[in-house]
């Protein structure tokens, strides 16, 4: 997953670097190729930025981190804090229906390996906590790292399973049920383009930037709180060569994958 900061994470594990998970909120971080300055963290850690280094997203090595951003919790409490910031534990725990010690211990797993930490510039006093990403630009999953790894392989399918159970959740939210339970304000675009690969360098570079500015109008709409009524919104760009697409389509459809 490359760290973009829409989503906060998405995953690159192919030869050419591509990506094939671009989430928006917490599996935040869109598809894009992407090369991080990074330090390998301490034991267990997903691998640590240098200090004071909030633009590379933290790039994620270790098969065990899997288990701590795939729980259903955590993915809840990292798409929070991609869409507000920083946030307490009580504030949290109220946003994804928790109870706070519960909460506490799934924030400690993602500290664990790097993926959030306390944010000082909110907290009071040292009694109060706020939590917040480790990177601006979320984290970026190394696949090809994972693989070579004791359970890595087990992990890439994790994640992969997580990443397409994402994708048909989402359409099952926007086009699933009945008229009177579908949402109208879901947001459902498909589009097929004819690029070289500068300007497919261009589309991407540019819905970063819609994508980033929305992220912020979130974030700052959370720090004010109080500015009407708003909900949580999660949302995937993908796009792939077409010729790739329908041969893996046909492969699924003759149950070969």
């Amino acid at each position: 997953m490359c760290g973009c900061r829409r989503s906060r994470s998405c995953v690159s594990g192919e030869p050419d670097g591509r990506c094939f998970n671009h989430a928006n909120p917490y599996w935040r971080n869109k598809l894009r190729n992407l090369s991080c300055a990074w330090r390998p963290g301490s034991a267990g850690s997903a691998g640590m930025n240098p200090p004071g280094d909030r633009q590379s997203p933290t790039r994620i090595t270790d098969p065990k981190a899997v288990a701590a951003i795939t729980h259903p919790v955590r993915m809840r409490l990292l798409g929070e804090l991609a869409r507000r910031g920083s946030a307490r534990v009580v504030d949290l725990a109220s946003l994804v229906g928790e109870p706070p010690n519960s909460v506490s211990f799934h924030l400690r797993q993602l500290a664990r390996y790097g993926l959030i930490e306390h944010d000082p510039d909110h907290a009071s006093d040292r009694r109060e906590r706020w939590w917040r990403q480790a990177s601006d630009n979320g984290f970026h999953i190394d696949l090809e790292a994972i693989r070579v790894q004791d359970g890595g392989e087990a992990a890439v399918a994790t994640l992969r399973r997580v990443a397409e159970g994402h994708v048909v959740a989402l359409h099952r939210a926007i086009h699933g049920g009945d008229a009177a339970t579908r949402h109208p304000q879901a947001v459902s675009r498909d589009f097929a383009v004819w690029l070289d690969e500068q300007e497919l360098a261009e589309m991407r570079a540019e819905l970063d930037q819609v994508l980033e500015r929305w992220s912020e109008r979130s974030r700052a709409h959370a720090e004010a709180e109080g500015r009407g009524e708003r909900r949580g919104y999660y949302g995937v760009v993908m796009s792939a060569p077409e010729d790739e697409m329908f041969r893996v389509y046909a492969d699924q459809e003759r149950g070969e994958s």
